[in-house]
């Protein structure tokens, strides 16, 4: 003898599209907080860049400024 365990669903059509509804909408919210983490660390990610850039811009501009000074 087999056994089938199936999530239980309420059998008035009522409350299985209740049921459905409410899973669909949990499965939104899950989403929607994994992509608004998944932003928060491409936007650190993306202030780190544009600091990394902005140091090595400077420090072109320093060894420009040193290069005209003593050649």
């Amino acid at each position: 003898m087999v056994i089938i365990m199936k999530n239980q669903i309420t059998s008035t059509p009522s409350n299985y599209n209740d049921d459905l509804r409410k899973r669909h909408q949990a499965e939104l919210q899950r989403k929607f907080v994994d992509l608004q983490f998944k932003r928060s660390e491409l936007e650190k990610q993306l202030k780190q860049v544009n600091e990394i850039l902005s140091s090595l811009g400077r420090e072109m501009e320093q060894h420009l400024s040193y290069d005209h000074l003593y050649k």
